[in-house]
This record gives C-alpha cells, structure tokens and sequence, in this order.
C-alpha cells in the first residue's frame, strides 16, 4: 500500500495494489481464484481448434468503468487465457467503493491505476 501521495485539508490518495483479498472477480471472492493463472502482461496465447479461426493473443489488463457505482473503476484480466481464452472482471471489494468508509476514511472517488507494471486500486479518500 501507497499512503499519502498528496492531500489538501485531510484529502489523501491511498493505494492498495490488486489483489485477491481486495478485489472480486465476476462478483465472487477474489479468493476463490488461483490468481497465477491471470496474465497481466499480454503474453498469453490461445490456440484455435477450429480451422480457419486465427490463434487469439491475450490483451493487456483494461480498465472500464461501466456497470459499477460512480466514480469507480475496474480491470478487465485475461484469466487462464491459454486454455479458456477468458477475460474476467476483477473488481475492488464493493467496500472501496466511492461512497463507501474504507479504513475509516470516506471513499471519495476509486480508479485503477498502472504504476511500474504493476496495478493498484487508487482511493481518494477524506
């Protein structure tokens, strides 16, 4: 976790980075998942059965924010893509949420951010 990079009159910015504790993937527990099987590189391929049909090359994680609570966002993963060609939805815990009191602060707005490679589930909190 980040803590304060930056803050005005008690308004900080926390970062916590993806993670199957804090996140859910396609509404279930992150737990519930192995998540070495996520590819957050790109690098994975999955091979077609069908002829004609091309191989398909994993995309790098996206973030979207439709069809969760305002002023949230969330990735798309590619999830076991060799085999299955997935992607899933991983999402922060709905406690991250903006509006909602993580870590007794106020959530004011959650993004998911790219640093180094890495993800993290940005909170500006109060």
């Amino acid at each position: 976790m980040h803590e304060g990079l930056g803050g005005l009159g008690g308004l900080m910015i926390k970062r916590y980075k993806v993670a199957k504790h804090n996140s859910t993937v396609c509404g279930y527990p992150g737990r519930d998942f192995d998540w070495s099987k996520f590819c957050w590189d790109g690098s994975e391929t999955h091979k077609s059965i069908f002829r004609g049909v091309k191989n398909m090359q994993a995309p790098k994680p996206f973030v979207d924010d439709c069809f969760i609570v305002e002023n949230c966002q969330y990735l798309h993963v590619p999830f076991d893509f060799t085999e299955h060609g997935t992607i899933y939805r991983v999402r922060p815990n709905p406690s991250m949420y903006a509006g909602e009191t993580y870590m007794g602060h106020k959530v004011l707005t959650q993004k998911a951010v790219l640093e180094s490679g890495v993800w993290y589930w940005e909170l500006e909190v109060l």
